[in-house]
């Protein structure tokens, strides 16, 4: 077990200080992307900024949530669980703006719904993130990189800065399951976040171009 680090502050005793930053750096770069990216009629852009604002919140409790632990238990990270699941109805609802209304569009749509829903009833109940993180890694990998690289070969090729960020996030998957600590100051859980702060990077670029409508258009 990684051994956490404490500190007491104005009498309370807090954990876990690199969470709190590299979750806020996080927080901290989705809003520049929300105010930077522009108000556009586009609802696909739309639909990013409501992701970037949203996942602001997530990562921002997130911090807390580690930081306060001694004080609110799991409790005090449902705030950063519930947000995140939102914020992820917001991609998986964007990637599938171009699919033409089909069977297949509906049950992409139901799928991203239930799943959330599901999985964050099993979160919340059981007191386990594993669902929280098995939720998140359906969404990603399935909408924003499997379709996103289906998009950038037959819509844009700006989308592949979407399935780009997935590539830079999956081995934060595998850092979380196997429990990679490299450093007491660098372990399992600041190592995924500064891999999914990469992977932030390569969504707010997929988008800006987007709404700058800097595109090449893929003839199928």
């Amino acid at each position: 077990m990684q051994e956490l680090i404490e500190f007491k502050f104005a009498g309370l005793i807090l954990q876990e200080p690199m969470a709190l930053i590299t979750n806020w750096m996080m927080s901290f770069f989705c809003l520049y992307a929300f105010l930077q990216l522009p108000k556009t009629v586009s609802k696909e852009v739309k639909l990013w900024k409501n992701f970037f604002l949203w996942f602001a919140v997530s990562t921002f409790f997130g911090g807390l949530g580690h930081l306060f632990y001694q004080q609110f238990g799991v409790l005090g990270k449902y705030p950063n669980w519930i947000t995140g699941v939102l914020a992820g109805f917001f991609p998986g609802y964007a990637m599938l703006i171009y699919y033409k209304a089909s069977s297949l569009k509906k049950f992409l749509k139901l799928f991203l719904f239930v799943k959330g829903i599901v999985l964050l009833f099993l979160g919340v109940t059981l007191q386990k993130f594993i669902f929280i993180a098995i939720d998140g890694i359906l969404t990603y990998v399935i909408y924003c990189g499997i379709i996103g690289y289906a998009l950038s070969l037959k819509v844009s090729s700006t989308y592949r800065f979407m399935y780009y960020g997935v590539l830079v996030c999956v081995p934060s998957v595998f850092i979380f399951l196997f429990k990679i600590n490299i450093h007491r100051w660098l372990n399992k859980d600041d190592l995924s976040h500064l891999l999914m702060l990469g992977c932030l990077f390569f969504f707010y670029l997929g988008v800006k171009y987007r709404s700058e409508d800097k595109l090449i258009t893929i003839k199928d």
